[in-house]
């Protein structure tokens, strides 16, 4: 998973061998999640976007996906309000939205 303006990969679901023998369920959900971050990504996280705190990491509270570090955009090109808007407190905002489970893995829900 990943947006034009974090260069593309920025999140990858990282298979576990030993998920391979979990229940058929089990192992659907585990594929239905986008991952964990990318080498290259400093940071990724599920943030409520009105408090910018952290959302628990329980995989049910909805909050939004955010990105941080040096393969995700420096700004969109002279606007300075979109850029200004996408970054707000520190963060890339992508838009979408997600819940973060307790391995860490996160999965868009939008």
């Amino acid at each position: 998973y990943g947006l034009t303006e974090t260069y593309g990969p920025a999140v990858v679901n990282e298979w576990h061998g030993e998920w391979d023998g979990l229940e058929k369920g089990l192992r659907v959900a585990r594929k239905a999640r986008q991952g964990v971050r990318y080498a290259a990504l400093e940071d990724l996280t599920v943030i409520d976007p009105e408090t910018m705190e952290e959302t628990p990491a329980d995989g049910e509270t909805l909050g939004e996906v955010m990105f941080r570090g040096n393969i995700v955009m420096k700004g969109y090109l002279k606007n300075r309000k979109a850029t200004d808007e996408a970054f707000a407190g520190g963060w890339f905002h992508s838009g979408d939205l997600g819940v973060m489970h307790p391995d860490g893995y996160i999965q868009l829900k939008d």
